[in-house]
């Protein structure tokens, strides 16, 4: 069994570990800290760890995908009408996900390779239909064959990829109604226009997401993650990272239970709700309910910030909507000739 395979069938497991491991080690540092080195020491420890171990794992699959000396080239595209409440899949080893509104009804993904010297043909890209839509695969090159194929959640099992040095772009044109759920272990996930639900998350990478519609589910082992989200709905919303900050703004009267919490970090919101601290340690957490409570959303990171913003009228996002047309000028008509006075006699 190659590394790629143990890594995609073992990953929850493993991720599932060293967040554990993490917490253990952090709450002994913790302890320890507080009675000898002080809360600082150990923020700063922490916050380099994960990082650290998430770059020699991203080193591993392919490489940045604008680094220097790259070629880029060997484009892919794929265009279909998927339902409203249908949900587009993307899984993607190594590389950035990009993806933006649709201009029509139609949902569009493209694709874009970059390479040192590995074949970029070695690399497919495969589109299955699933049974909640379509799963879209960046498939390496392994020993016995790659292929992408999902089960009834959506996961992805992909056999051992050989070492490549092939990074793979996708660039996603959602249309409305349509959910979006990506899945990356290298590579950075930038979202917005999605009218729909999202699911995303990378083990190295950043996440933003940017999305009128509830609920958001967003993961990162090692990355910042920043969403703007709209109206809370009746599901859960999640958005975790073990190494690194949280930014999460929502509307400004929402009606939301929110829980949040921070092993090596600081909380902060615009709502005035209670923060915690630990009484060792520099563990912070929050618990508290927003307008009518309701709707609930779970914020976690191990070493990192969490901050709850109100979304301005700016950062309300009001998707898939044609900009109003111009003001047509109006002019303004002539004016009447002047009379000239009668002449006297």
């Amino acid at each position: 069994m190659t590394m790629q395979s143990f890594w995609m069938k073992w990953r929850a497991e493993i991720l599932r570990g060293s967040l554990i491991f993490v917490v253990v080690v952090g709450a002994g540092l913790a302890l320890v800290s507080a009675f000898h080195k002080g809360v600082d020491s150990l923020k700063s420890g922490t916050r380099g760890l994960i990082p650290q171990l998430a770059q020699n794992l991203s080193a591993s699959f392919g490489g940045d995908f604008d680094a220097p000396g790259r070629t880029h080239g060997d484009s892919w595209s794929w265009h279909s009408k998927l339902n409203p409440g249908q949900t587009l899949a993307i899984r993607n080893i190594s590389g950035p996900v990009e993806v933006t509104a649709a201009p029509g009804t139609e949902t569009i993904v493209t694709t874009e390779k970059s390479w040192l010297s590995s074949e970029p043909g070695s690399v497919t890209i495969q589109a299955v239909p699933t049974s909640a839509g379509t799963m879209i695969c960046a498939v390496w090159p392994s020993s016995n064959g790659g292929e992408c194929t999902s089960g009834h959640n959506m996961n992805v099992h992909m056999n051992g990829r050989e070492h490549s040095d092939v990074a793979v772009k996708f660039v996603v044109q959602l249309a409305r109604g349509v959910k979006i759920d990506v899945g990356g272990i290298s590579g950075d996930l930038d979202i917005s226009g999605a009218a729909a639900g999202v699911t995303a998350q990378t083990v190295s990478g950043d996440v933003s997401v940017q999305t009128s519609y509830w609920p958001v589910e967003l993961n990162s082992v090692s990355g910042d993650i920043s969403v703007t989200t709209g109206t809370p709905g009746a599901d859960a919303a999640k958005v975790h990272s073990v190494s690194g900050d949280i930014t999460i703004s929502v509307p400004a009267n929402p009606d939301l239970t929110v829980h949040a919490t921070t092993m090596s970090g600081d909380i902060g919101d615009d709502f005035s709700l209670p923060v915690r601290e630990a009484q060792y340690g520099p563990s912070q957490s929050l618990d508290g309910s927003i307008g009518k409570g309701g709707a609930r959303l779970d914020l976690g990171t191990v070493s990192g910030d969490i901050k709850l913003n109100k979304a301005t009228s700016v950062t309300v996002w009001r998707l898939h909507k044609k900009a109003p047309k111009a003001a047509t000028a109006v002019t303004a008509p002539p004016a009447a000739p002047a009379v000239a006075p009668p002449a006297r006699p």
